[in-house]
């Protein structure tokens, strides 16, 4: 009997999706829409989904809100039921890194900023559309977490936490929501080519994210829709990935001293990364002094 496709199974149906304008948040919205699904969009970024919704096939309803903000969240809810009367995928996408300045001088509105954004937010969401999701009769909730939930990041901190904590945030309410007819599942991929990422390069994010070459942004989507079809309680993008997380799992006193054994290798490719775009030049990294 041959797979469903994502527009047999999901075509008509309604997907929110935050961080839309973003560069993994445009991959996902233009393979849900080709799918034929019906887009609620979510960005802070009026611009991004005013040009994200020209590429469209069909007009979405886009929300420009602050996901920092409680108040937004309820509006974004309220403003589905109003609009658009139903959900049925909700996907948390929207992220922030911070790696300037370093955590020990950061402010701590920029550190209360992040968690809002990559945890707080998510998890608010996850009960505010419960009512919808389970009206569905067949809800779905896809948030994009990260390896960094598996891995601690010491240039990255907080990012590092509200990955981990998002990541045990999604596992628990997926175990809960299953018995209401909601599958919930967590995408955890490595480095992925966004302009988060070239910021970190030229920054000091991670050095770690460039052990491999960086995905494309059109990878996670991709899993986004496999995990529609197939839903899981996590998905890795690479094989390799998924071993990585495994063992850091079980043995996390070995996060070390594997970072500082992969340091040699992660520096070459974040200056092949770098060169590849003609930014080397620029690069304020301090791996690189």
């Amino acid at each position: 009997m041959p797979k469903a496709t994502l527009a047999a199974r999901f075509g008509g149906r309604v997907a929110l999706v935050t961080g839309a304008a973003g560069g993994i948040g445009r991959e996902i919205v233009r393979r849900l829409d080709d799918a034929g699904l019906r887009l609620v969009l979510v960005d802070i970024d009026a611009r991004g989904l005013s040009e994200l919704s020209a590429m469209l096939t069909a007009p979405p309803q886009t929300i420009v809100a602050d996901l920092a903000d409680i108040a937004a969240i309820r509006t974004i809810r309220e403003t589905v039921e109003r609009e658009v009367g139903r959900l049925d995928v909700l996907i948390n996408n929207a992220a922030i890194a911070t790696v300037r300045p370093p955590f020990e001088a950061c402010p701590l509105e920029r550190i209360d900023l992040e968690y809002r954004i990559n945890l707080i937010a998510p998890t608010l969401l996850a009960r505010e559309f419960f009512q919808l999701l389970r009206a569905s009769g067949d809800g779905r909730m896809v948030s994009i977490v990260s390896l960094a939930a598996l891995v601690p990041l010491p240039e990255s901190p907080v990012y590092s936490a509200s990955k981990f904590g998002l990541r045990g945030a999604m596992q628990s309410i997926g175990l809960r929501y299953r018995d209401y007819g909601i599958r919930v599942g967590s995408i955890l991929p490595s480095s992925v080519d966004t302009p988060m990422l070239r910021d970190e390069a030229l920054h000091g994010g991670s050095i770690l994210n460039f052990l491999d070459p960086p995905q494309p942004a059109s990878r996670i989507a991709l899993e986004v829709e496999r995990m529609l079809l197939d839903p899981r309680l996590e998905r890795y993008p690479k094989l390799s990935d998924a071993l990585l997380s495994q063992v850091t799992s079980l043995f996390p006193a070995l996060a070390a001293p594997l970072g500082k054994l992969l340091h040699g290798r992660a520096r070459a490719g974040l200056i092949r990364y770098l060169r590849e775009r003609n930014l080397l030049a620029q690069s304020e990294h301090p791996a690189l002094r």
